[in-house]
């Protein structure tokens, strides 16, 4: 082989191996993708789920870069998601998130299965495995027979009872199961483990039933209210753990609601007086025949005219006014007195009860009296002082008379 004929085979090599290394140290094989989470975790074999990865440029030079979703078994992007995704250029050390949502196959297995995305950097492009975990439908869970205790679920309740039947409806063991209850607003935890059931396995075809006690505050609004119910377990031959979420209503019965909002007293030690009350319905349904009754009480100083009082029906947010004629003793002591009172109204044929308490000020009795009164005793004075007094000046008016009268006699 002559000189000149090497020459050119060895320019030719250091080309093709120049240009393999700046292939070798372009931003194309320094862009990686990772992922991040998917939902639910992990992914169900048979079902769709929520699958979330980053691209990074992990390299030290900027890169234009494009991203294209691959279906590869058991992944299937969702017909009316996007498959392609033009990020621009990514300087050093920046990542962009991707989030799609894929179907699983049926007979997907259990464990880690490959996502694919394309990474195109100018024209060049490599494809990408993304290490997704994947749950296969063995086991099935789902919620069944909801039910309450009382069947009507009212505001300013405690210890409501709500049952939940759990039915595997696979063929394969869910290993330490736990029920977690996200309830709304209205609903009131009585102890720590409230919303949080344990139910250890259930074997394929077995049910069990979690019981949850919660209170309903006296501000809850009637109608449907979302609960959230999550399933926490893992499968027989696999230490992962699985979530699964599900849904579900119940109703809030709506109902008379009773509050003493304003009290006007008038009562003084040793007299008869009235106490005038406002009581509200601020609840979201009527009351008929409502009637407010003083819970009488032997060590308070008060003799009531009458116990009960009727005030009729009340809309929902209308007010209505009792009256109660009170004798106070003379002994009592001059202070605000508390004073326990139980208003009752009827909505359909069903009676609702509220206990209030009202703050009764007492008053002294003697002071008018002391401050320009004129007591009994007094105005026995005043007729003695003035009965002496006539008698005296009628005596003083006969004396002359008298006197007249004696030296007559002696002439």
């Amino acid at each position: 082989m002559n000189t000149k004929k090497i020459t050119t085979i060895l320019a030719f090599t250091i080309i093709l191996s120049t240009l393999a290394l700046g292939q070798t140290a372009g931003p194309n094989s320094n862009i990686e993708a990772q992922l991040i989470n998917t939902d639910p975790v992990p992914l169900q074999s048979g079902e769709q789920g929520d699958l979330r990865f980053k691209v990074t440029n992990e390299g030290d030079a900027e890169a234009s870069v494009e991203v294209q979703l691959i279906d590869n078994y058991p992944f299937q992007v969702k017909e009316d998601r996007q498959r392609s995704y033009d990020l621009g250029s990514l300087v050093p050390g920046q990542e962009y998130q991707i989030s799609t949502e894929v179907v699983v196959a049926g007979d997907a297995p259990d464990g880690a299965n490959d996502f694919r995305a394309r990474i195109i950097t100018g024209d060049l492009n490599r494809t990408i495995n993304i290490p997704v975990e994947v749950q296969s439908q063995d086991i099935e869970l789902n919620l069944a027979n909801i039910q309450t205790q009382p069947s009507q679920l009212m505001p300013d309740t405690d210890n409501n009872q709500i049952s939940i039947d759990i039915v595997n409806n696979g063929d394969k063991t869910a290993e330490n199961v736990v029920l977690n209850l996200n309830t709304p607003a209205s609903f009131e935890e009585t102890s720590s483990l409230s919303i949080r059931k344990a139910l250890g396995n259930i074997n394929p075809g077995e049910m069990k039933t979690a019981t949850f006690n919660l209170d309903i505050n006296e501000s809850a609004s009637s109608g449907l209210n979302e609960f959230e119910a999550i399933l926490e377990y893992s499968a027989d031959d696999s230490t992962s753990e699985i979530t699964q979420s599900n849904s579900f209503e119940l109703n809030i019965e709506g109902k008379p609601q009773f509050r003493i909002i304003d009290s006007e007293s008038d009562l003084r030690t040793g007299s008869t007086n009235e106490v005038r009350l406002t009581v509200e319905n601020y609840g979201q349904e009527t009351s008929s025949s409502t009637r407010i009754r003083v819970m009488d009480s032997s060590d308070q100083p008060f003799t009531y005219d009458s116990s009960s009082q009727y005030i009729g029906t009340l809309e929902a947010g209308q007010e209505g006014e009792a009256v109660f004629t009170i004798e106070t003793e003379a002994d009592a002591d001059v202070k605000d007195y508390l004073v326990d009172f139980e208003i009752r109204g009827v909505k359909d044929t069903e009676v609702f009860v509220e206990d209030e308490t009202a703050s009764i000020e007492v008053q002294n009795g003697q002071e008018e009296n002391e401050d320009g009164g004129v007591t009994l005793p007094l105005i026995g004075l005043i007729v003695v002082l003035i009965g002496t007094g006539l008698y005296f000046i009628k005596k003083r008016r006969s004396s002359p008379e008298e006197e007249e009268t004696e030296e007559s006699s002696e002439e």
